[in-house]
């Protein structure tokens, strides 16, 4: 879900004026049980069959109408603009908003999609093809949408979402992620006392993830995209593994993925929490107008070249590619990082002891950053985030590397082998993965959170309570990622007994998993030496793997956006190109041309003239070769 970055002033000053210039018509579409769905249709000339790219939200199809970013609520950003090759139509789905007259307990939206792809394919405007894009919840409609098979539904972009519903995507480590269930119930996709009646592994969700593990009935191409500070990058890497593996024949080897540096409110953008990835703003757009081309237009432009993967390093601040994510980090050297006595993280384990903290259920560590989900909570701090503040707070224990005196790359997820000893039958080990900056700065790179209980498992016969005096072994979970340490900089753990709200506490009483009041003070130890607590670290440029350094294509950004005097369009070209920026209205008119004619390689500065466009909403279309990158305007 997309985080709103436009002033709420100029947004509430331009609404009139982006409404009076969308030409858009409001439609219902007919479904197969009698009902009707409420949807949008945006289009420049109804007379022109043209491609439609359908977009099914529960946010309320009205936000779209205003032609700029989607608030978080809303679920999603702008879907990539080009009015001049295509039409759009967004869909309110069935008992939201627009749509809720429609509500059938039970009902399988994903025949409302199908029904509304063979609707749109029937009308004078339609080409015949669709093709299918959104974010999280958007993005699951479309694998519900195309395992019913349309025959006019052409590809699929989903972003952030894969298909399969998992015990794991409520539970992480044993641990009930309570801010993200409590958002998504407060959007209406779930139910928090279903969830927290099953936190096991238990033969319920068992069925679940089986219902809806249906790779094998994809048979269309997808992009799948996603980021590393999102909630899920293991279950996207896993469900395109899944579709090159078990969809279609014919469709496997068309299927691609795209890891950034992103959050789940950010996908596409520059600024990412407190850091900012230049290199990684606009990719998603880019390269999904590239997609639709080629399968929906019959362009050939290169996209079936694309590497299958591609990924950003963050640290190094570089897109990489590589055949296969998993091949690539399984295949990756280790590099074994051990705790010691004083804090010291090191390549050999040191002298044995424990080094104790405590937890408090009633003063929890609380959540700074990460792949949080808080849809209505603008203030709340999402991503790479400085943990000094946590750091600060003293019921906590840290260990770091000395200063790097050369770069440390990892591809995948870090293992974390911890050796723990409580007071308590039951407790929680939350570790945060840091970059510390030469400045002080400790930034989050990801981080995990283990229930003791379930350190032997997530089932409910592998739960099992700690007794004082006896040291157990617990692996604490982390996700992939892609990043690079670089020189004069620390990799620093922060561990700690909670991480709070993301993860719920967990009260030490050795009771009930979740509800009641008793608290009880944890006094917890990390032990060393003979028993080595450790990070290890799957390092990048294993040999055997094939990954290379590469671009996503031509860089293009324009500030200030919005506009008060002139604007900069800066391209940044990997080869010599023909280059023609273009303004129009969200009419599809063309306001203003500029021929950039053949340009070399390098950074090149063109300018927008502000003088020439009157106050509203505007795409700037830059075409270089056979590319096309679209960015919303604001005068």
């Amino acid at each position: 879900m997309i985080r709103t970055n436009v002033i709420i002033a100029a947004l509430l000053f331009m609404s009139h004026v982006a409404i009076a210039q969308v030409r858009f018509e409001a439609i219902s579409i007919p479904t197969r049980d009698g009902k009707t769905l409420a949807a949008d249709l945006y289009t420049t000339d109804k007379s022109a069959k043209r491609p439609t790219i359908l977009v099914q939200t529960p946010y309320n199809k009205s936000y779209y109408r205003f032609a700029v970013n989607i608030p978080a609520q809303a679920g999603a950003s702008m879907f990539p603009w080009d009015s001049a090759n295509y039409n759009y139509v967004v869909l309110d789905w069935r008992g939201f908003s627009g749509s809720r007259d429609a509500a059938v307990t039970g009902y399988d939206r994903g025949l409302d999609g199908y029904d509304a792809v063979e609707w749109i394919a029937t009308q004078s405007w339609s080409n015949g093809k669709v093709g299918t894009w959104g974010t999280s919840a958007l993005g699951m409609i479309q694998f519900q949408t195309a395992r019913h098979h349309p025959p006019h539904l052409v590809c699929a972009v989903p972003l952030a979402k894969d298909f399969k519903t998992k015990y794991t995507d409520f539970y992480y480590g044993g641990e009930y992620r309570k801010e993200h269930v409590e958002s998504l119930e407060t959007l209406g996709l779930a139910s928090s006392s279903a969830i927290l009646s099953r936190p096991t592994y238990d033969a319920t969700w068992k069925v679940v993830e089986r219902n809806s593990d249906y790779a094998d009935e994809i048979e269309i191409p997808m992009l799948l995209i996603s980021g590393w500070y999102d909630h899920y990058p293991d279950d996207i890497i896993r469900a395109f593994d899944d579709l090159r593996t078990n969809s279609a024949a014919d469709v496997r080897g068309l299927h691609r993925l795209i890891m950034g540096p992103w959050i789940h409110e950010g996908i596409g953008e520059a600024q990412q929490g407190a850091l900012s990835y230049p290199n990684a703003a606009g990719v998603p757009d880019s390269i999904a107008l590239q997609f639709f081309d080629h399968f929906m237009r019959d362009i050939d432009n290169g996209y079936v070249s694309r590497p299958r993967v591609q990924y950003f390093q963050m640290g190094s601040d570089e897109w990489r590619s590589t055949d296969s994510w998993n091949t690539l980090a399984t295949n990756a050297d280790t590099a074994d990082y051990f705790l010691n006595i004083g804090g010291a993280l090191t390549p050999t384990a040191g002298a044995s002891g424990g080094a104790p903290f405590t937890y408090n259920p009633r003063n929890p560590s609380p959540t700074i950053g990460g792949p949080r989900l808080v849809p209505f909570g603008d203030s709340v701090s999402v991503g790479p985030q400085d943990q000094r503040p946590v750091q600060a707070r003293g019921d906590l224990l840290i260990f770091e590397t000395s200063v790097l005196q050369r770069e440390l790359s990892i591809n995948g997820a870090p293992a974390i082998e911890l050796f723990v000893s409580s007071n308590r039958e039951d407790t929680d080990i939350s570790v945060r993965l840091c970059d510390v900056y030469p400045d002080g700065r400790a930034m989050l790179v990801t981080q995990g959170i283990v229930r003791m209980r379930f350190r032997d498992g997530l089932s409910p016969g592998d739960t099992s309570r700690m007794q004082q005096g006896f040291v157990y072994r617990a692996h604490v979970p982390m996700q992939n990622l892609a990043m690079t340490w670089r020189t004069g900089h620390r990799l620093r753990l922060l561990i700690s007994g909670s991480n709070f709200p993301q993860f719920e506490r967990n009260l030490n009483t050795g009771g009930a998993l979740y509800g009641g009041n008793d608290t009880l003070v944890a006094f917890d130890t990390i032990h060393t030496g003979v028993h080595p607590s450790r990070i290890r670290l799957p390092l990048a440029n294993a040999v055997g793997g094939v990954e290379q350094a590469t671009s996503v294509g031509h860089d293009v950004t324009i500030a200030p956006n919005p506009i008060h005097d002139d604007a900069l369009v800066r391209l940044v070209l990997q080869s010599p190109q023909l280059v023609t920026v273009s303004i129009t209205d969200l009419l599809g008119r063309t306001i203003r041309t500029i021929d950039g004619g053949r340009l070399d390689a390098g950074v090149h500065v063109l300018t927008i003239n502000a003088d020439e466009l009157v106050h509203g909403v505007y795409i700037c279309r830059v075409v270089i070769g056979d590319s096309v990158r679209c960015v919303t305007l604001v005068r």
